[in-house]
């Protein structure tokens, strides 16, 4: 086998998407701000759990529904204690779970998200020694997708990308129509090493 270069970019958000609801102080639509703290309520034996949120302009609050009437022995022992805590990094991974803010029925705004990649060189042996292997790290569910990743990330055009794409230059393998499909983790980017493409090469192996 032969020794090439592999990459791992971990994608960290920056900020947390925002709920866009009728606010009943501001009587209109406003934006609400994740708090990044949880609300646990008793009902008798059962409890509710609640992400809470608070509008930008008046700072009323509202509570998006994790839980709702559940006893506590049917929730994992420390993911309780983190809700009890208030625990930051759960918080965040509740915030970009689509389908909590579908079980809310909640307009959701991903689009205002930054995000930092985080860039690591590993070592990997493949049959191929001319690609370079970007391994994606991811630990949220962005909407972010395959070609604007590396569009933002290489400093090309999205067309440029599709170019690639196309030209077989960049790659996801065993994977159809991959430029348009979200980043998730485990995912790994293929980008043939040639002169050609130099300058993607070079915006690659660059250290962020």
């Amino acid at each position: 086998m032969s020794y090439l270069k592999k990459y791992q970019w971990e994608i960290m958000p920056e900020n947390l998407p925002i709920v866009r609801r009728n606010c009943p102080k501001c009587n209109q639509k406003t934006n609400y701000i994740n708090t990044e703290k949880f609300r646990v309520n008793a009902n008798k034996s059962c409890i509710d759990i609640w992400l809470i949120h608070q509008c930008g302009k008046c700072k009323s609050t509202w509570n998006m529904t994790i839980y709702e009437r559940i006893r506590p022995c049917d929730i994992d022992k420390d993911e309780y204690e983190k809700f009890l805590c208030n625990d930051k990094e759960l918080a965040r991974q509740y915030a970009f779970d689509s389908n909590m803010y579908n079980k809310n029925k909640a307009e959701v705004i991903f689009e205002g998200v930054d995000y930092t990649i985080i860039q690591k060189e590993l070592e990997a042996y493949y049959i191929n020694k001319n690609e370079i292997v970007i391994e994606i790290i991811c630990n949220y569910q962005l909407e972010l997708r395959v070609d604007t990743l590396l569009s933002n990330k290489l400093g090309i055009s999205r067309n440029k990308i599709k170019k690639l794409y196309e030209q077989g230059i960049i790659f996801i393998k065993d994977d159809k129509n991959s430029l348009n499909k979200k980043v998730k983790a485990g995912m790994e980017i293929h980008v043939l090493s040639i002169l050609e493409n130099i300058d993607v090469i070079e915006s690659i192996v660059q250290v962020i």
